[in-house]
């Protein structure tokens, strides 16, 4: 499947769009990834981009847990091509904004203690929700092999996984997206520039963040594993 159909589709359909003023500050894009869901092609073939980074990491598990329920319709029809369990999440409020606390995430669909769990979400933010449903996920017996991220915002939402050596896998990345929409003349330079800019200075604002949180330094090794961009941090 060639992501740049994905690419061009998620543009022409309005899923992804630059915006023509902001305010300081604001994200210079939108994007309204649930939309997806009105378009079967674009959704299957996100599916089948999904399933071939699963098997060309070779990832072995026995269910898929959607963390959210945006993502369950992705964990479904995977789950179903390569005839595995899903599970799915349930959160009544969880305080995401405090590390290691599983209150409130329940588990959905029956998990076995020792299942390999590979988790998917198609956005994240800049909280530790992810990080909590894993850790609800070890304490009731299961094992995480990966985290499935389907769109990548490239604002370093996940650096706390990172951390702790969590397997991250980003299916699309708005950095690609906008460098390919911008080689093919269907966004300015001015706009896709823009957009980089702004993903790198949130990104440094998230690890500001992160290093005030735990008081620890993050290592630039572990940086290279966010896959913000083809190009290197600057100024860190």
């Amino acid at each position: 499947m060639s992501k740049t159909i994905i690419y061009n589709d998620l543009f022409s359909n309005k899923i992804i769009s630059t915006k023509e003023f902001i305010i300081t500050g604001e994200k210079p894009y939108t994007i309204n990834f649930n939309k997806i869901l009105s378009n079967p092609c674009l959704f299957d073939n996100i599916s089948l981009l999904t399933e071939h980074l699963i098997k060309n990491n070779s990832i072995e598990f026995d269910k898929i847990c959607a963390s959210s329920i945006s993502s369950i319709p992705y964990a479904t029809n995977i789950a179903s091509s390569l005839e595995k369990g899903v599970l799915y999440i349930t959160n009544n409020c969880n305080l995401k904004t405090e590390k290691d606390n599983i209150k409130g995430i329940t588990i959905e669909g029956g998990m076995n203690i020792d299942d390999r769990i590979l988790l998917i979400e198609t956005l994240v933010g800049n909280d530790f929700h992810l990080n909590n449903i894993i850790q609800k996920i070890k304490k009731y017996g299961g094992n995480i092999v990966g985290v499935i991220i389907l769109f990548n915002q490239c604002e370093g939402e996940y650096i706390n996984l990172v951390r702790q050596n969590e397997k991250i896998m980003t299916v699309l990345n708005i950095y690609d997206i906008f460098n390919h929409l911008e080689n093919n003349n269907i966004v300015d330079l001015f706009y896709s520039e823009r957009v980089k800019f702004y993903c790198e200075k949130v990104t440094k604002l998230n690890i500001k963040k992160l290093l005030e949180s735990d008081n620890k330094e993050v290592n630039t090794m572990d940086l290279k594993k966010l896959d913000l961009s083809r190009e290197p941090f600057v100024g860190l």
